[in-house]
């Protein structure tokens, strides 16, 4: 089963020329070098903050747009008649590159995580009292969804707004959850709740410095992206127990071209709950490619959003997925 939108017809990659710095400016059209070579158009090219902006021209998210560091558009490629920058623009470019592409490290504390872990436990008893006053899901008794059918519940994911709601979170799970479905690392939206869950002592954050300086201000400061990961885990915390689940069986299908490099350590996991999910991806693995199906058992206190509870992961693609803390003690998974 291949539970993702593809093209036959694509065009070979002798059809397109690796991109550089050159190739940043606006309507040139390329492709990801991903599996099925994801369709791209330049919309924009941000100098303050380094990131040049595509639109998505085709598959699943079809006029998304993302943000990507212009020090990774090497990850693409363009049409052999794609425009090019001249020297001015190019040297601008360049030097943007050596102002922002700086390594940010934010190690987890072990006695911050325990401070951590009494908060989210006092959030657990807070979303434990609501769910037995006041969940449709509950009161309704519904199961949680058959992982195949790869679909979440939508009286569980109104429930989870609801909650955030009482807390004035609603909104920002709605755009957190949208910007890490369709791309994780796509602008700083999901990097700013990363720094801010190696802040709580839970994962150590290892990726790039801050570009926008304006990452925490207002309604996204520190204190209310902290608020909604510990709001957000005391929930599913709460939510599993009154189930009777502690842990979840959850797998990930890998497909990988060239060397295997060790994996690099990030805040999410995303595995899928649906095995056949996992085998779609290790299905779609071009000649020669190293490939890998593996199955583990979580605790659920590793889980931070499911596709039962979060309406996000089940609208564009349908990959009955459960994102999970990553674990240095689980170094492919």
């Amino acid at each position: 089963m291949n539970v993702y939108q593809s093209n036959p017809d694509m065009l070979p990659d002798s059809a397109f020329t690796p991109a550089t710095l050159d190739h940043l400016v606006v309507g040139n059209r390329g492709r990801m070098l991903d599996q099925r070579r994801t369709p791209v158009t330049i919309v924009g090219v941000v100098e303050t903050t380094g990131f040049v902006v595509l639109r998505i021209d085709d598959f699943e998210d079809r006029d998304a747009t993302w943000s990507i560091p212009f020090e990774e558009i090497d990850r693409y490629q363009f049409a052999l008649d794609a425009q090019r920058v001249d020297d001015a623009t190019r040297r601008r470019l360049a030097a943007t590159v050596t102002r922002l592409n700086h390594p940010l490290c934010v190690p987890a504390d072990g006695a911050q995580r325990a401070l951590t872990e009494k908060r989210v436990a006092g959030e657990e008893k807070r979303a434990a009292a609501w769910l037995a006053t006041a969940s449709r899901f509950i009161a309704d008794s519904r199961p949680l969804p058959d992982p195949d059918t790869r679909r979440g519940d939508p009286v569980l994911g109104a429930d989870l707004l609801r909650y955030l709601a009482t807390r004035g979170l609603d909104d920002m799970e709605e755009a957190f959850a949208t910007q890490y479905v369709s791309a994780p690392h796509s602008g700083e939206l999901v990097k700013g709740h990363r720094i801010v869950i190696a802040e709580l002592g839970f994962v150590g954050y290892e990726g790039k410095m801050i570009r926008d300086p304006g990452l925490f201000n207002g309604p996204w400061s520190r204190e209310r992206r902290a608020e909604h990961v510990c709001a957000r885990l005391g929930f599913i915390r709460a939510l599993f127990g009154r189930l009777g689940r502690s842990t979840l069986a959850v797998y990930r299908g890998l497909s990988i071209e060239g060397d295997i490099e060790p994996r690099r350590r990030d805040t999410f996991v995303s595995t899928t709950l649906a095995r056949a999910v996992a085998e779609s991806h290790f299905d779609c693995g071009r000649p020669g490619s190293t490939r890998m199906l593996l199955g583990f058992t979580v605790p659920v206190s590793r889980v931070f959003m499911t596709f039962f509870e979060t309406p996000a992961l089940s609208r564009q693609f349908l990959e009955a997925e459960a994102v999970l803390f990553d674990d240095a003690e689980m170094p492919v998974l």
